[in-house]
């Protein structure tokens, strides 16, 4: 294992090519942002990824570049998640058109919105009807209404739904001999989290042979907005100053939900290592935004007045990226845990018992600040 300290060091020198002013005002945050003017998406991704490379290599591990790129709804789509786990395959299908005319009950509910997805699992012959009770329950666990299966062993079909297949049937969804179907119906929104924690189970209990030990990836073009769950609405998908993609600024007004933003993350083995965005500098599209969020005119520029005013006078092009430091620091020295690798962690009940923090504050104290304790 690296030494956790030398890691470190290379890492606050690499922070400080972000951008960070000193090793203290990195330590003070387990979230390094560092933000830069006159950048483009491009410059930062460039930037982070020459950071990351580094980084590794001084843990004696050489990563290629540039990192494989995935839209957010290519992830979504294949894994059920924006931090996909690409050392192993098992993506996940849309098999709607495929089992439609098998008439299987489970599935009657894939219309409005709602699809039959599904990973096909090689080798999944393996797993026990255990292993694959345990399996559905974890998708019920997020939403899902269950897990219908079916596994092929030779000739011989078995499983939930496995009257409904044939050989034929199981071949069109790329499912062979010794190969077990995972599926479920439902709008993408469950789907997608219970078949992205599906496929982690499987991944987990098959142990199959990585790909590859480390498996970079950034994800791009993350939606602008996304619905509010209760009004349906247009709610900010991150914040409300990320800069929509310029392709997709005529589309504020009439498709907001399709609008991608300039936002991007970085991914390891599953793990987000941090994400960032450009900002919006243009005055005229940033209250575009503001509206498009429900806020009037007047509550645009009693909220945000000044900032438009600023942006009027001219702004530079400018973002950035936050890395999470003692995640990036735990994946690379190999540790099981970030308590591993902070200098002071808190105990579970968050206290920290260096600093003797949290402590009574005495009276004096809370009425320079203006704070009334109520009990």
């Amino acid at each position: 294992m690296p030494s956790c300290r030398r890691i470190c060091c290379c890492a606050i020198a690499c922070c400080s090519a972000l951008g960070a002013r000193s090793a203290s005002s990195i330590f003070s945050r387990s979230k390094r942002r560092s933000s830069r003017s006159l950048v483009g998406q491009e410059d930062v991704i460039g930037v982070v990824e020459t950071v990351l490379v580094a980084l590794w290599d001084e843990a004696g591990h050489k990563i290629p570049r540039p990192f494989p790129r995935l839209t957010w709804r290519e992830a979504m789509e294949r894994y059920g998640t924006d931090k996909p786990d690409l050392r192993f395959d098992f993506p996940i299908a849309d098999w709607t058109a495929q089992v439609q005319p098998l008439g299987v009950p489970f599935f009657k509910g894939a219309t409005n919105g709602s699809r039959v997805r599904g990973i096909a699992v090689p080798g999944g012959g393996t797993l026990s009807r255990k292993d694959v009770d345990q399996l559905a329950e974890t998708a019920k666990t997020h939403g899902a209404p269950g897990l219908a299966w079916v596994k092929r062993q030779g000739e011989q079909l078995s499983g939930s739904i496995g009257k409904h297949f044939n050989a034929a049937a199981l071949g069109q969804i790329g499912v062979g001999d010794g190969d077990v179907a995972l599926m479920t119906v439902g709008p993408d929104r469950v789907t997608s989290p219970a078949l992205d924690k599906v496929r982690r189970e499987v991944i987990r209990r098959l142990a199959p042979q990585p790909k590859l030990a480390h498996a970079f990836c950034w994800v791009v073009d993350f939606p602008l907005f996304e619905p509010d769950p209760e009004t349906g609405k247009p709610v900010f998908a991150h914040h409300p100053f990320t800069s929509p993609h310029p392709d997709d600024v005529g589309k504020l007004d009439s498709e907001p939900f399709a609008c991608r933003a300039l936002h991007y993350d970085a991914v390891y083995n599953g793990n987000e290592l941090g994400s960032g965005s450009i900002r919006i500098t243009d005055p005229a599209i940033q209250r575009k935004v503001f509206a498009r969020l429900g806020l009037s005119p007047a509550d645009i520029d009693a909220r945000f007045g000044f900032l438009l005013t600023a942006l009027a006078a001219g702004a530079p092009p400018h973002g950035g990226f936050a890395v999470g430091f003692d995640r990036t620091v735990m994946l690379i020295v190999g540790a099981a845990s970030m308590r591993d690798v902070i200098a002071f962690p808190k105990t579970t009940a968050a206290r920290a018992l260096f600093e003797g923090a949290p402590a009574p504050a005495r009276p004096e104290d809370l009425a320079a600040l203006h704070i009334k304790v109520v009990p």
